[in-house]
């Protein structure tokens, strides 16, 4: 669902979902096969629960949303998240824990 990960830099990552998801409604993009994506998803909750992560933390992307975000951009045709982006999310990342009264 476009917008459900949550500690991400929310409107690029809604703006490449939505990106993606214009280009396989439009037919300028596919699918993958079904069996292919279920193999990814039981992938993915495998990582999940190697980790340590419970299921309920599924969309909590938080250091991850980058390589989805790439993910996004390189399927849909549109450029990577510029690393002054990246940068931002870590800093914020580390202002928050050092002032939570005043980080933003």
């Amino acid at each position: 669902f476009v917008g459900l990960p949550f500690r991400v830099v929310p409107f690029t990552l809604f703006e490449l979902q939505s990106k993606w998801i214009a280009g396989i409604l439009s037919g300028r993009a596919s699918l993958p096969s079904k069996e292919n994506m279920m193999e990814e998803v039981e992938l993915f909750y495998s990582k999940l629960k190697a980790t340590g992560i419970p299921k309920h933390y599924t969309h909590r992307l938080g250091e991850q949303q980058f390589e989805y975000d790439d993910w996004l951009a390189a399927e849909s045709g549109s450029p990577p998240v510029e690393e002054w982006r990246k940068k931002m999310y870590f800093a914020t990342g580390a202002n928050r824990k050092i002032r939570p009264e005043t980080y933003r």
